[in-house]
Formats: structure tokens, C-alpha cells, sequence
């Protein structure tokens, strides 16, 4: 969810109880204010009334009494210190009308006039309360529901205008690329908070140049440096062994010295691969057919299925095409190819499915999962000297940079390894 999404839902979720709050508070006051009006309107009718007793108007008094709005009769209670007891009170009163029973705001009042005890009531309609209460209900409710329109169109329009430079801003470190040697020109802002944040941007991004050209000079020549001396000592012990006056134990020490000097010059070209991966140094990308790969790698490692006496099965039913740089998809494939081969049993299987979004590489083997931590580096499950333990781990990188999903599943023995297309990946 949006910053500013999140922000207006905040508003609206707080707003709920300030709304129910502000409709209590405006309920007690209206009430309030008409209950006060209805009694001074009742307390000027009882003076009317008074003085029509006063002056012993009976037309008046029998008007006001056939109007269904009052009631005058004699008491014989006693009048207080003051002379008059007001008492003022809610009753209900049948309205023929609507033939319901009807709130009324009454006043009942004893007088004295020529020591004769009277007491009248005078009541009018009032709100219904229930009514009252509906009625500010759907107000607030109406108000919430347009407090939720005008925060969507504030938010379309603020995300549209102020937080335009942001939005450009993280679309611009989309696109940057440390090996590009090249940051990229953020947009003008009269915000000051989005200025701070492209000025650290350009800070760091400067370093992220400076840095990765220093690691990749150092790796470069550190790889240099090593793969001279692998390459003298691999001369030497060439040498060694064409001598003729070796004994069988020398013979033999020397054998496991040209293995251990192959295994770290592979060992070395596989980690300055690895570090050329993650940097992204192959630029070059085009739409690239598994199918074609797949048959270069079958014809590359001919010999090891034959020797091994591998099946090899392939099931496409449509070529699995995928913008990439080829030289890495041939290396993706051949360590993944190579892993099935090398974890087979002898005179076993490799299946080869291709879909239009997945392919897959099933082998047989071990009748159990491979450890879960298989695509970490110098994982290896297998006593093979020949494994480095980098082949899935470099299988792995070359997927992610470039979009794919490589995933590992075990059932009916045997193990797969699933590529497709990942989701939610951003791989330029």
C-alpha cells in the first residue's frame, strides 16, 4: 500500500470516532437548545393563560382548551412561597393523524387567582428523538462517505503533483546500474525533503561507482594474479610427470598436485564468474531458445551420458524463450545439466520438460531430498572431487538476474530442477 494510501486510511479510521463523537455532542445539543425553546414558548402560553384567568375571558379560555393544547381545572392544592409551581416534563400523546403515540413537551403550573386554585397544562409537539438520532446517523455516515471520495481524489492528485519527483526519482535507481558509470540526472523539486533525498542519492551513488570499479580492478587482477602462478605450476607438474625416474608414490603425490592445481583454477574462474554475475557485467541480451541451448549442452557432454549410460528423455512441448545474454544461458544450462549428470545413478535417467513458461531437468538418484541449502556456495552433495560445490550456486545467480525462478522439488525419486519465469522481479 501507498504512503499516502496509508495515510488517508489512518484519516479516515481516527475520523470515525471524532464523527461518532461529534454526533453525540450535536444530539445532546439540539436537544437541548429545542427543549429550552419549547419551555419558553410553553412558559410565555402560561402567562397568556393567566392573565385570560385574570380577566375572566372565557371565549378565550374555551378556545384555547377545544384546541386540544391545554387543560385548565381547578385544584385544590395549595399555592407555594413564590406564589406559582412550574413544573415542566416529556409525555406522550396520541396524534390522530398518524394515529401513533407522540412526544410532547408539557408544562404544568399551579396558580392563584381571587383565591381560586387552578392548575394548568399546556404541551406542544416537540422532535421525535428517534428521528433525531437517524437522522444525524446517516448525516455522519454521509459525511465519512465523502470525507473516503475526497481523500481518493486528493491522493490521485497529490501523487499526481507533489510526489511526481519521487516517483521519478525511484524510477531513475531502477534503472542505475553501478557498472553504467553513470548517475543519473534526478528531476528538479522545490520540495526540500525530495532535494535532500536526490543530493544523498547522488552521494551514495557516486560511491557505489567509485567502490564497484575498485572491486571489479581488484578482482580482475586478483584473478590475474592467481591464474599466472596456477598456470606455471600446472606447466610444471605436466613436466614432472613426463619424467621417467618417479617412483609410484611420487608418481601419485604429484597426480593429486595437478588435481588440486585443475581444482583451483576452476575454483578461481567460477568466482570471478560469480562476481561478474552479481555485478551485472554481460550487457548483452537477446531472445534466447532453451531448446537450441539445451541441444548445444546434450552434444557437449555426449561423452559423459554415454560413458554413465544415461537415458535421456526430452518432452517439449514449446520452446522456452527468454531475453538474456546467451553465454550466461549456456552456462545455466550446462551446470544444470551437469548436476544431473554428475547426482545420477550409472544407467540412469534424465528428463528434459520445456513449456512455454517452464523447464524443467529431472534426474534420478539418492532416494531422499537434497539438503535444502543446495544453491548456497560450497554446498556440496556429493562425495565427488570434481564438485566445487559452485555449479546450482551460479546456476542460481544467473536465473535471478535475469528474471527466472530456479526452484528444487523431490517426488517419485527423483529430483527436479525448475526454472521459470519470476514474479514480481525487476531483472534490467
Amino acid at each position: 500500500m501507498k504512503l499516502l494510501a496509508k495515510t488517508s486510511l489512518y484519516y479516515l479510521i481516527l475520523s470515525i470516532p471524532i464523527l461518532i463523537l461529534s454526533g453525540f455532542i450535536c444530539y445532546h445539543i439540539i436537544t437541548a437548545e429545542v427543549n429550552d425553546s419549547n419551555n419558553e414558548l410553553l412558559k410565555n402560553r402560561i402567562v397568556v393563560v393567566e392573565n385570560y384567568l385574570k380577566e375572566n375571558d372565557t371565549v378565550a379560555l374555551n378556545l384555547i382548551t377545544k384546541s386540544k393544547e391545554a387543560q385548565i381545572g381547578n385544584t385544590l392544592k395549595k399555592q407555594y412561597v413564590n406564589g406559582v409551581k412550574t413544573k415542566y416534563s416529556d409525555t406522550l400523546i396520541l396524534d390522530k393523524k398518524e394515529n401513533e403515540l407522540a412526544v410532547n413537551r408539557m408544562i404544568s403550573s399551579l396558580v392563584t387567582i381571587r383565591n381560586n386554585n387552578y392548575q394548568i397544562k399546556i404541551w406542544r409537539s416537540t422532535i421525535e428523538y428517534d428521528e433525531l438520532f437517524d437522522g444525524i446517523f446517516y448525516l455522519l455516515l454521509v459525511i465519512l462517505c465523502c470525507l473516503f471520495l475526497i481523500s481518493m481524489f486528493v491522493n490521485f492528485w497529490v501523487s499526481k503533483t507533489l510526489w511526481k519527483p519521487f516517483y521519478l526519482t525511484v524510477a531513475s535507481l531502477k534503472r542505475f546500474r553501478a557498472n553504467d558509470n553513470q548517475i543519473p540526472a534526478f528531476a528538479k523539486t522545490s520540495i526540500k525533503e525530495f532535494g535532500e533525498l536526490n543530493n544523498s542519492l547522488n552521494a551514495m551513488m557516486d560511491k557505489m561507482i567509485v567502490d564497484y570499479n575498485s572491486q571489479k580492478k581488484f578482482t580482475e587482477n586478483a584473478s590475474h594474479e592467481i591464474q599466472t602462478p596456477l598456470a606455471v605450476i600446472k606447466s610444471k607438474i605436466d613436466l614432472l610427470i613426463q619424467s621417467k625416474n618417479l617412483q609410484e608414490n611420487e608418481v601419485k603425490l604429484i597426480f593429486a598436485i595437478d588435481d588440486a592445481c585443475s581444482k583451483l583454477i576452476r575454483l578461481n574462474k567460477s568466482l570471478l564468474l560469480l562476481t561478474k554475475i552479481e555485478n551485472r557485467y554481460f550487457k548483452t541480451t537477446e531472445m534466447v531458445s532453451f531448446e537450441n541451448i539445451v541441444d548445444s549442452s546434450l552434444v557437449f557432454f555426449e561423452d559423459h551420458i554415454d560413458a554413465n549410460k544415461i537415458e535421456i528423455t526430452k518432452n517439449i512441448e514449446s520452446d522456452f524463450c527468454v531475453l538474456m545474454n546467451p553465454d550466461l544461458c549456456l552456462i545455466l544450462v550446462n551446470n544444470l545439466l551437469q548436476n544431473a549428470i554428475r547426482h545420477n545413478s550409472k544407467g540412469g535417467k534424465i528428463e528434459i520438460l520445456m513449456e512455454k513458461n517452464k523447464f524443467v531437468i529431472s534426474n534420478l538418484g539418492k532416494n531422499k531430498p537434497i539438503d535444502n541449502q543446495l544453491f548456497e556456495r560450497f554446498q556440496k552433495n556429493t562425495d565427488s572431487h570434481e564438485s566445487l560445490g559452485l555449479g546450482l550456486s551460479i546456476a542460481k545467480e544467473i536465473a535471478e538476474v535475469n528474471g527466472l525462478s530456479l526452484d528444487y522439488l523431490f517426488s517419485d525419486g527423483k529430483h527436479s530442477f525448475i526454472l521459470s519465469l519470476a514474479k514480481n522481479i525487476d531483472s534490467k
